[in-house]
């Protein structure tokens, strides 16, 4: 199997080479060029899910771990078409769905944290989970706007906020006299992270929630509108 392990590392590789790629390229002869490029990629991954699926079939007692590495390789097949889908016709670009508990979002939080270049800008009503937390340092720490509007009845003593403040990074709180019930993160004025998970180990950990990652400038725009809203009136 260590030759599949080093076909999954090439592919992983190449993914995130693509993902950066499209955030930097425009055009609509940019976006051709990258579709082409796309669709080899495409052409490639479903030659190694052949192959995946050939040794599917033959393995014995390995054959777990081959069907998981047809179904990665499925998968991201299926991430890469919606991408040509996208740049072709304009439409919002799906890069992720994750479910808790136990599914990953956490873990694209921090990843696309660690990608942010320019903003992180982040409306959130439950903000407790440390590790997160330390991305979000880690992310002001690259000189990266970062700023957090919290729920103000959820700032307790476990809360991120307060570590936040300590370390100067841009925090208030919501001034809505109800809930800000919102958990969204836009991430360079281009992906924008939204759903029901909270940032907190109940949501990571045992709650049933979801996370998707989009890139849209359009709803990116939309949402940078409403945070600067909540933002220019909190404390």
């Amino acid at each position: 199997m260590k030759k599949m392990d080093r076909k999954t590392t090439g592919i992983i590789f190449g993914t995130l080479l693509i993902g950066l790629v499209i955030g930097n390229l425009s055009g609509t002869s940019q976006q051709s060029s990258l579709v082409s490029q796309l669709q080899t990629q495409v052409a490639t991954l479903q030659s190694e899910l052949a192959d995946a699926q050939s040794e599917g079939v033959t393995l014995t007692s390995d054959k777990e771990d081959a069907l998981s590495q047809v179904s990665a390789l499925t998968a991201r097949i299926a991430i890469l078409n919606a991408t040509i889908a996208s740049l072709s016709t304009g439409e919002p670009s799906i890069l992720a769905v994750h479910f808790s508990p136990k599914g990953g979002c956490a873990d694209q939080v921090e990843y696309w944290l660690g990608r942010a270049n320019s903003s992180v800008h982040v409306l959130i009503y439950s903000f407790t989970y440390d590790p997160i937390g330390d991305a979000v340092l880690a992310t002001y720490s690259r000189g990266v706007d970062v700023k957090v509007v919290f729920e103000k009845q959820e700032v307790s003593k476990y809360s991120e906020f307060f570590r936040l403040a300590a370390a100067g990074v841009p925090v208030r709180n919501d001034t809505n006299p109800d809930l800000m019930h919102t958990k969204v993160a836009i991430i360079d004025g281009d992906i924008v992270l939204v759903g029901s998970f909270n940032w907190s180990a109940a949501a990571e950990n045992d709650n049933n929630e979801v996370l998707l990652v989009i890139r849209s400038a359009d709803l990116a725009a939309r949402l940078e509108a409403e945070f600067q809203r909540i933002w220019a009136t909190g404390r």
